[in-house]
């Protein structure tokens, strides 16, 4: 079987930007059986979402209260720099990036002609 970490197209990641992370947690840890592990970052603490000790997203506080949460998707490919080429070639706009992640890859976020937004990653040690 193919991981999503590793083919490129796939849906690999799901974040959510949280105006409460801590209110969310409980909410989705009670509908689903999440577990989540609290990472300490520079902008933060993140919490990596577990389903059965599979990381499969993370939870994240909003840097902007007054915008409403959301979940980002992110696609796995090959090379994120020509992807963002090719995005902006097609009518699309570049939010953010490409930056790296230390130790994780290099991501970027696209916003689609009709301003649909999604993500996409380049992992540097892809995940089984």
């Amino acid at each position: 079987m193919n991981s999503p970490f590793t083919t490129h197209g796939a849906l690999s990641w799901h974040e959510l930007t949280a105006s409460d992370s801590e209110r969310a947690m409980r909410f989705y840890g009670e509908i689903f059986g999440w577990s989540f592990k609290k990472m300490q970052l520079p902008q933060g603490p993140y919490h990596i979402i577990e389903n059965d000790g599979i990381s499969i997203g993370g939870i994240t506080d909003s840097p902007a209260p007054a915008m409403p949460s959301n979940w980002t998707g992110y696609i796995t490919v090959k090379d994120i720099d020509a992807v963002a080429i090719k995005a902006k070639e097609l009518g699309g706009d570049i939010l953010f990036g490409p930056e790296d992640i230390p130790q994780v890859g290099r991501f970027c976020w696209i916003k689609d002609p009709c301003g649909a937004i999604i993500a996409a990653i380049t992992y540097s040690s892809p995940k089984a």
